[in-house]
């Protein structure tokens, strides 16, 4: 597991916005017949959340923002771990991954045309790749030693910025796709 407690980018902003039942003191509930619990909540910036679970036990908070989109907080996601999914009024599907510190760890976010921009957050670095529809991907590296950004277009061309140590760790993370790829 990654040491995700200090980082190089600030990410509490995400991490602080993650609901937990059990840290909520005046919820509201009711159960069925059955034993099924459903909790009711009221955020101090108006967003409602309704608190249940999922057909395995997984505790979810179902937040209905005012601004009309909507995130799932999930408990645990598959590997056991904390994540949130914000479906977002503009079509943009967010999932935050977060690590057993509660820490924001990966973020992917879908656009609604197609766009996928997925990053990675570490004590040192924040990488991200992000696969355009039209225009190719772009690869982009933020450390201590500095920002470098790759984009590998569809003709297979690539442009380059950035300071020379991070443009190598940008080509070293992503080798895979830029094997053998010239900078114009």
């Amino acid at each position: 597991m990654k040491n995700t407690q200090t980082k190089i980018a600030d990410t509490s902003y995400i991490e602080e916005r993650f609901i937990y039942a059990n840290n909520i003191d005046s919820i509201l509930t009711i159960s069925d017949a059955e034993g099924q619990k459903l909790g009711f909540y009221k955020n101090e910036n108006g967003n409602k959340v309704i608190f249940t679970q999922d057909l395995e036990g997984v505790d979810v908070a179902i937040e209905h923002c005012i601004d009309g989109s909507k995130v799932f907080h999930l408990s645990k996601d598959s590997k056991g771990l904390p994540a949130m999914h914000e479906f977002c009024t503009d079509g943009t599907e967010i999932m935050y991954l977060l690590d057993s510190n509660k820490k924001l760890e990966k973020m992917i976010e879908s656009k609604s045309n197609g766009d996928k921009i997925t990053t990675w957050f570490y004590p040192t670095e924040v990488i991200s790749q992000e696969q355009r529809q039209r225009g190719g991907t772009v690869f982009k590296i933020y450390n201590t030693t500095g920002e470098a950004v790759v984009w590998l277009k569809p003709e297979g061309h690539v442009e380059a910025s950035g300071l020379e140590a991070t443009l190598k760790r940008v080509f070293e993370v992503f080798s895979r796709f830029l094997d053998g790829a010239e900078i114009v």
